[in-house]
């Protein structure tokens, strides 16, 4: 996987739940849908996420280490709960702010967020 070819793109709300999905499409030849909210709210966001992978269709599995190109779900406190995501990729998480597509390493990433999930959808 390139990373440049992520970083330079720009992606519509939800930008990170694009970003996964463009990953998933162009690296892993995988569909990912399930995405679907009344509103662009943290609350709706982080039920989106739950019905997208914890009760996927897809496939989608909980593992307790990072794996290549697994989805990673974060939150910065349990009273907001799980509302960003992005894909795990030699060590750091790739995934979409306001300012775009970032990657960051994983001892910041634990930094900003105390909550840390990850989710493999089996090739």
């Amino acid at each position: 996987m390139n990373l440049n070819d992520y970083l330079d793109k720009t992606y519509d709300e939800p930008k990170c739940w694009n970003l996964v999905a463009d990953v998933y499409a162009a690296e892993r030849d995988q569909q990912v849908d399930g995405y679907q909210t009344i509103n662009n709210s943290v609350r709706a966001f982080a039920a989106a996420l739950r019905i997208a992978l914890h009760k996927s269709p897809h496939g989608f599995i909980q593992i307790t280490e990072p794996a290549e190109l697994c989805v990673v779900l974060m939150g910065r406190s349990e009273r907001t709960g799980l509302h960003h995501c992005g894909i795990f990729f030699e060590g750091g998480i790739l995934h979409a702010l306001d300012t775009g597509p970032v990657y960051q390493d994983m001892a910041s990433a634990r930094d900003a967020y105390g909550l840390i999930e990850f989710w493999e959808r089996p090739a």
